[in-house]
């Protein structure tokens, strides 16, 4: 094992290989911040130039540079425009865009930043020393395991409802299952309640959803009340953190980027689900009166789901490369890129 990293550090050091990550994930940030756009998208475009290039390694270091990338930049437009960028950061908006209307924009780019670097970075330790052992835990998961994490995810529902608000969020739960069951159904892969729209057949897309629900609002409050909008405008001014915040979010940074990590190693999980379980984890965890500021700027509702997210999309590189199980959609990707590199060279 530690021949094997020690060659990795090697790979990954050479000037091409370090310029290939700043270029991806320089890329993906930008990506990312455009809302409506994900990871996959970009990663389907960066396909093709990842498949041309001679070195297997620089290509692999390409696309998880823009993989990373993109999950950061998603929760530049969730803290500055409430406008999700990808789906995992949705929960970043929750308490990120309310600092940022009080003016602590700066401050919320700091932690999103901070937090996600922490998260990842954590991960990748634990994805050099659980790894071997997570490929056979990974297997384990059947559909009775995945039923009980999907029940345990909607029950964290609760977590965003305030006092006597439950009744309400679960009819939304309800509703959002409801919304799932359109599309094609994955017993025998026939349409299901589309009503004869093609657009329909791949059903209701999360990251439109959360446009709608989010972007949607505020520009039309942009449009109909243009002078009750100047107030909300995010002065990036302010970017450092105090000591006291630091120390704040360090047990959180901890927590979530080993939650973070195990959720992205399940096959199907993903960062999506991790951010939302790590924002109802430290909700529960917190004191009555942090509870009060959850969804009105507390540094611990948007420290929690930016570790768990960066975390969870290093934990999904485990079964991928073990046992060549894509963790999520974006890794099906990368697994699609790594075959098509490989039969290249094989052919070649």
């Amino acid at each position: 094992m530690l021949e094997g990293l020690l060659i990795g550090l090697q790979t990954a050091m050479s000037f091409q290989n370090l310029a290939m990550v700043i270029a991806g994930c320089l890329i993906g940030t930008f990506i990312g911040m455009l809302p409506g756009l994900g990871p996959m998208s970009i990663i389907a475009i960066m396909i093709p130039i990842a498949i041309s290039m001679g070195d297997p390694s620089a290509a692999l270091i390409l696309l998880a540079g823009v993989y990373y990338g993109a999950i950061f930049g998603g929760s530049t437009s969730s803290i500055l425009l409430n406008a999700p960028g990808v789906a995992g950061t949705v929960a970043s908006s929750f308490d990120g865009y309310p600092m940022a209307q009080q003016g602590r924009a700066g401050k919320a780019l700091t932690i999103a930043a901070v937090c996600s670097f922490a998260g990842g970075t954590i991960g990748a330790i634990l994805l050099m020393i659980f790894a071997p052992m997570l490929s056979s835990v990974a297997l384990l998961f059947h559909s009775a395991e995945y039923f009980a994490l999907m029940v345990v995810g909607l029950s964290a529902i609760a977590a965003f409802a305030g006092t006597g608000q439950v009744a309400k969020a679960m009819i939304m739960t309800v509703f959002g299952l409801i919304l799932a069951t359109v599309g094609e159904g994955a017993l025998f892969s026939l349409p299901r309640f589309t009503g004869g729209v093609m657009d329909l057949q791949s059903g209701f897309g999360f990251i439109t959803l959360a446009m709608a629900m989010f972007a949607l609002p505020e520009a039309l409050f942009l449009v109909l009340k243009p002078k009750d909008a100047g107030s909300v405008e995010a002065d990036i001014t302010d970017l450092r953190i105090t000591r006291v915040e630091a120390r704040s979010i360090a047990p959180i940074i901890g927590r979530q980027s080993v939650q973070g990590f195990f959720i992205g190693v399940l096959p199907g999980a993903g960062a999506t689900i991790a951010s939302f379980l790590g924002y109802a984890v430290e909700r529960n965890l917190a004191t009555k009166e942090e509870q009060a500021e959850f969804g009105k700027g507390s540094i611990t509702g948007l420290a929690a789901p930016e570790t768990a997210n960066n975390a969870a999309c290093t934990g999904s590189f485990v079964p991928l490369l073990t046992l060549g199980i894509p963790g999520s959609g974006t890794t099906a990707l990368l697994l699609g890129a790594l075959v098509a590199q490989t039969s290249r060279l094989g052919h070649g």
